[in-house]
């Protein structure tokens, strides 16, 4: 009991003097009190003779009134060499000051790779806090001063021009990609701030309206005009002139009547062009270079876009702009795949459809129909299908009645075409084929029966059936523009089809210049 107590003993006086040592500690740490402390941080900055050209400004604008108040700033204020220098080629704005200015306290040592801050001009500038130095905007922080009594200051080695944000820089950079923008706005209605006055004779609510103006661009992607503390993407897209010579490229691939990158129609830019190249172009977060790089020739690169498809990296991004909200690249070198222009053109039988319901189905508002009687289109899920289904309309047997369907096709660049239409061979009769109002072709259905299931196509070859299915084809050359094919399908009779009606799988377009 005796030696329980001596080793008690012992551990109380080990805890004193522990006490008494982390109480010196204490003192040394807490009670000495740095010169700054107490001192604002205007009067510190004007004690500093390397920032003496930017607090002239601070003065001429009268900042000094922000440093009367007890809330606390952090400035990040460019040498006078640096200052001197921008104001060769710039000016000096409240803009550009307040860039240089948070009103947030800032310890780059609390910060852990890169941290957006907020400035007076309400956009975000990125602090980066790496192994060598700290870097605001890219530009590195020569000097960091102690806390004074309402913030502190850096020093760095150049000025910072307030960021475009990703909008921006595509309005400078590429016109073309800021009009497909702009035309995706839209009004809507915004039910929180609309009032409800009653309802139609229908049951719906009436609203005393109010309208917002929507970007389906910035829906599907990303907010580009917008700017966030936590949220950023990274924008791979080709400059105006590199953009311009690609399709140059493309107008001699495609000769007359296209001569140059003016020629190629915006129609098909909008369409096939520009959401390919934002497909693969738009990614959460700001990437580096190096995320786009192989690790070796035999890798490849692959990355999950903003949409979260995984996408394979075929390009070089190059020219990195920092931007609010995010990063923007062009491109190294910039070409337009020739499969994107030069190859078939495949428009699907079941586009020409909508759903109802379970099973059921009724013509767009495009497809024009004319008939003596009513069918109902249905679509019908075939494995062997080019995009696993076809649309088929019933008729009676023999029928012997009006039936002609028109609509048209996605849009085609000017050229001869075979025209292939898949079909099933034992549902038909007699048709007349038109395309842009031109008689093309007129088929017989039986002649499946009369040839055992062989097509002697226009081409001089023999085409053998897939199953029950085989092809129309017959050339087009009445397409003098970028514009949609209107096609027109006449029923004539039956002939002696063993099943009347219509089958369309697809129809494709096979430029004359790839068969």
């Amino acid at each position: 009991m005796k030696d329980k107590r001596i080793q008690i003993g012992w551990f109380l006086a080990l805890m004193l003097l522990a006490a008494s040592g982390c109480h010196k500690d204490w003192d040394a740490h807490y009670t000495v009190a740095l010169e700054t402390v107490n001192e604002n941080v205007w009067d510190a900055l004007q004690k500093d003779p390397e920032v003496s050209l930017f607090m002239g400004f601070l003065k001429e604008f009268h900042y000094d009134t922000l440093f009367l108040t007890d809330n606390a700033y952090t400035l990040f204020i460019p040498v006078n060499q640096a200052l001197q220098a921008h104001l060769d080629t710039g000016e000096i704005t409240t803009s550009f000051l307040n860039y240089h200015i948070s009103s947030q306290f800032i310890q780059p040592n609390a910060v852990k790779g890169k941290l957006k801050i907020q400035t007076l001009e309400e956009k975000f500038a990125l602090l980066e806090y790496g192994s060598q130095a700290v870097m605001f905007d890219g530009i590195e922080i020569t000097f960091e001063s102690p806390l004074f009594l309402n913030g502190k200051y850096f020093r760095m080695k150049n000025v910072a021009i307030p960021k475009h944000n990703i909008y921006e820089y595509i309005a400078q950079n590429n016109p073309i990609l800021k009009k497909y923008i702009d035309d995706l706005d839209s009004v809507a209605l915004n039910k929180e701030l609309s009032r409800p006055i009653g309802f139609d004779e229908h049951g719906n609510t009436i609203y005393d309206s109010v309208s917002v103006v929507i970007n389906r661009f910035e829906e599907k992607y990303f907010p580009v005009k917008h700017e966030f503390r936590n949220k950023t993407a990274t924008l791979v897209f080709p400059k105006l002139d590199n953009y311009n010579q690609a399709l140059d490229v493309m107008a001699e691939a495609l000769g007359v009547p296209y001569h140059g990158h003016a020629d190629i129609p915006y129609e098909w830019q909008k369409e096939v062009l520009i959401p390919q190249l934002l497909n693969q172009g738009i990614f959460e977060n700001m990437l580096e270079e190096t995320d786009f790089m192989k690790k070796n020739e035999k890798d490849t690169v692959k990355l999950k876009n903003i949409l979260g498809d995984s996408i394979h990296i075929f390009y070089s991004p190059v020219e990195k702009s920092i931007c609010s909200n995010g990063y923007a690249y062009d491109y190294a070198q910039f070409t337009i795949p020739d499969t994107l222009y030069m190859t078939s053109s495949v428009f699907e039988g079941e586009w020409l459809l909508r759903p109802t319901g379970i099973n059921k189905n009724s013509w767009k508002d495009s497809v024009v129909v004319v008939s003596d009687q009513s069918f109902q289109p249905v679509k019908e899920f075939l494995a062997t299908a080019s995009n696993d289904s076809i649309l088929k309309v019933n008729f009676p047997k023999k029928y012997a009645g009006r039936y002609k369907l028109q609509f048209k096709t996605k849009s085609l660049f000017p050229r001869k075409y075979l025209m292939v239409i898949k079909t099933h061979m034992d549902i038909g009769g007699i048709y007349d084929i038109y395309v842009n109002g031109r008689l093309v072709r007129t088929f017989d259905y039986y002649d499946y029966v009369r040839n055992r299931g062989i097509y002697f196509s226009v081409t001089g070859s023999k085409v053998l059936p897939v199953g029950r299915f085989n092809i129309i084809d017959c050339w087009v050359d009445n397409i003098t523009s970028y514009q949609k094919a209107e096609i027109r399908l006449e029923y004539k009779g039956p002939g002696n089809a063993p099943n009347n009606g219509l089958v369309i799988d697809c129809i494709e377009f096979r430029p004359e210049s790839d068969l």
